[in-house]
């Protein structure tokens, strides 16, 4: 018997069989393009549970926070018991025997020596544009500002207010005596000339004028705030004030002017930051 002959043949055919299984197994394998729509959708379910889907709210809260984040980085190297960043307002008044160094303008009006050079460089820049600016107040003292205070309150009862009723409408823009910002010799109220001779006062209105819009455009350079702007009456609790400006530093006004903030706000982020 010829047993290589045999072997051989049974070695072909083993092999033909073993590729016959081969090829049946991976011909019953489904392959992507024969799963039904319904494997698919079922395989797209399965990873679609696994992402976390974020209401409208939760994205909005994240996008602030970070926002937020990226304004407590942002911050200048500043600290709050810094000078130039003295807050009185009426619930932070200022200690009554804070030695501040105030220099004479020539027009007689107080202001704190260390703004001079750039209020008047400011005012400087105004003049060569064309608009000749007007102080109207500046430093003021804690006796001045209670007569002021005082003086509005009976001006509104002659008017048939109520006392609590002048009261709130004095408040709305002057503060009460040792909570002004002209206590500090930082802040001062301007308006151009031809405003003043209108006769119209510190009104908002002023904001109608281009000497306005110019002292607002070029403040931060010479670093400078409107110290009560629009839509920030909440946090300062004085309303609009158009021709109030309040020197902080140039650093911090460009801080404060690219994040609208006031400067209640600002202080407010010195201290979380622990500045």
């Amino acid at each position: 018997m010829n047993y290589k002959k045999i072997a051989g043949s049974l070695l072909i055919l083993t092999t033909i069989t073993g590729c016959g299984l081969i090829e049946e197994t991976f011909l019953n394998e489904p392959s992507e393009s024969n799963k039904s729509q319904k494997e698919i959708d079922n395989q797209s379910i399965a990873v679609d549970s696994s992402v976390e889907v974020l209401t409208p709210e939760e994205e909005q809260q994240i996008k602030e926070k970070e926002e937020h984040q990226k304004m407590l980085d942002e911050l200048p190297d500043v600290s709050v018991s810094d000078w130039n960043l003295l807050l009185v307002n009426n619930s932070q008044l200022i200690d009554p025997n804070l030695d501040l160094p105030l220099t004479v303008l020539p027009n007689g009006y107080l202001i704190d020596e260390r703004i001079k050079q750039e209020y008047e460089n400011w005012l400087k820049k105004a003049s060569e544009a064309g608009f000749e600016i007007v102080l109207v107040s500046s430093y003021r003292s804690i006796d001045l500002q209670q007569k002021n205070y005082d003086s509005s309150i009976q001006r509104y009862i002659d008017q048939n207010y109520t006392q609590e009723e002048a009261i709130q409408e004095t408040e709305n823009y002057i503060a009460i005596p040792r909570g002004s910002e002209h206590h500090t010799g930082l802040a001062v109220d301007i308006v151009d000339s031809d405003w003043l001779e209108t006769g119209k006062g510190l009104i908002p209105e002023y904001d109608a004028q281009a000497s306005q819009h110019w002292l607002v455009d070029n403040m931060t350079d010479y670093g400078f705030i409107l110290r009560f702007p629009q839509g920030k009456e909440a946090e300062t609790g004085i309303n609009y004030e158009s021709w109030h400006f309040r020197y902080v530093g140039i650093e911090n006004a460009k801080y404060i002017e690219k994040y609208d903030l006031s400067l209640e706000e600002y202080i407010q982020l010195l201290k979380e930051a622990g500045k």
